[in-house]
């Protein structure tokens, strides 16, 4: 499955900047944490039919398993949860590692890909 273009620049941006982890200080660790995020948000938008709107985040999460599978929609809001909180943490805590950043990034095209609108074929075609 193709995964929309928005959502695929971001996965490349973080994967090129995963590509040279010596060069991942706190700063990009959080930008790439940002990208992540904000591909789940568009994703989780798209899902709910909300498009660009303004809505807020939680609002779309909460009514997102009424608009995909129950588990697809926990496993969004856990990813959400979980890249906000890198993007916010204290001076006092650990920065997030680059491993962390790495399952991010595969947990954010998996669940992109799961929030993915599937075309669902019903009834019959006549050809004649």
């Amino acid at each position: 499955m193709s995964l929309p273009s928005y959502v695929q620049d971001r996965l490349t941006c973080v994967a090129n900047l995963l590509a040279r982890p010596d060069q991942l200080d706190g700063v990009r660790i959080r930008c790439c944490a940002e990208l992540l995020r904000t591909a789940v948000e568009r994703s989780v938008a798209r899902a709910c039919g909300a498009g660009n709107t303004d809505q807020p985040v939680h609002a779309l999460l909460i009514s997102l398993p009424s608009h995909v599978d129950a588990d697809a929609a926990h496993d969004a809001s856990q990813l959400w949860h979980a890249l906000s909180r890198a993007i916010r943490h204290h001076g006092y805590e650990l920065t997030p590692t680059v491993e962390e950043l790495t399952g991010w990034h595969a947990d954010t095209a998996s669940v992109v890909a799961s929030l993915e609108p599937t075309l669902t074929l019903s009834g019959n075609i006549d050809l004649t």
